[in-house]
């Protein structure tokens, strides 16, 4: 047997051994994951027997909505776009205030302190949920729009500083090497080096949370924040499903215009 006839031995035992040791690996990892998922599934009642004896009344429950009541269709379209104006301004102004804290964020850009502490600020805001900001400003401000339009900037902040941080710490770093190195100054850097580079990101990511931001603030009526999700919560208590019907559609059609009006926007821009 040749040298060469050993060494080829020699690594093909080599391979074996390596994938016993990725199958028990597998075994040893997906066991344990499949039975705390198992146990997830018997904790929170998952069942679709259940489910299977609930859809009759779900269908019941469609049956009652229609037809829609176009009675209401002036209260519908004024609910409606009060959400929008609640979506625009609170996303607009969060669109803002994100940027400074999108780059205080970005571990390429701020000093280590300035990171920790500002990331650690957003992720905290961050895990509370726009609903709970709801509930807070109406409690500080009175029912109507302005605690909606609040609770969209609060949580809306903190969601694009997140994303802008990313965004910036992906950059490509040669242009702002190169630029650095002609003696610009960190405002002419970051003018020309950074914001090039991630202005398309930032428009993508203002677009998709105007969107996002119109559902939410729909349940933010609710709470009394304003908006349609007022309408609906009133109709569906009195019972009177046909008009929550009309709300519902009103909704929807809003939903997909501003859709497809940020996709058009965004493949103009991008």
């Amino acid at each position: 047997m040749t040298s060469r006839t050993v060494e080829q031995s020699a690594i093909d035992r080599l391979k074996i051994a390596q994938k016993r040791r990725n199958r028990l690996y597998f075994y040893l990892v997906s066991i344990p994951l499949l039975a705390l998922y198992g146990w997830f599934l018997w904790e929170t009642e998952v069942s679709l027997f259940r489910l299977r004896r609930g859809l009759p009344w779900m269908a019941d429950f469609l049956y009652r909505m229609v037809p829609p009541d176009f009675s209401v269709l002036q209260s519908a379209l004024r609910g409606a776009f009060e959400t929008f104006q609640i979506a625009v301004v609170g996303t607009t102004i969060a669109a803002l205030l994100a940027l400074p804290l999108g780059f205080l964020s970005a571990r390429n850009v701020a000093s280590p302190n300035i990171f920790y502490a500002v990331r650690s600020a957003i992720n905290f805001f961050r895990s509370i949920d726009t609903m709970v900001y709801a509930l807070l400003f109406v409690a500080a401000v009175g029912l109507g729009p302005f605690p909606g339009v609040l609770a969209v900037i609060t949580y809306t902040t903190t969601i694009l500083a997140k994303l802008y941080s990313e965004a910036i710490e992906d950059i490509d770093p040669g242009p702002v090497e190169a630029i650095t190195a002609t003696g610009a100054t960190r405002l002419q850097v970051l003018r020309f080096g950074i914001i090039p580079q991630v202005l398309p990101l930032f428009v993508s990511y203002l677009l998709y949370r105007l969107e996002t931001n119109i559902r939410a603030a729909t349940i933010l009526g609710f709470v009394g924040a304003g908006g349609v999700g007022f309408y609906i919560q009133t109709y569906l208590r009195m019972m009177n499903y046909p008009a929550a019907s009309c709300i519902l559609l009103v909704l929807v059609a809003m939903v997909m215009a501003v859709d497809f009006g940020s996709s058009r926007l965004r493949k103009r821009l991008i």
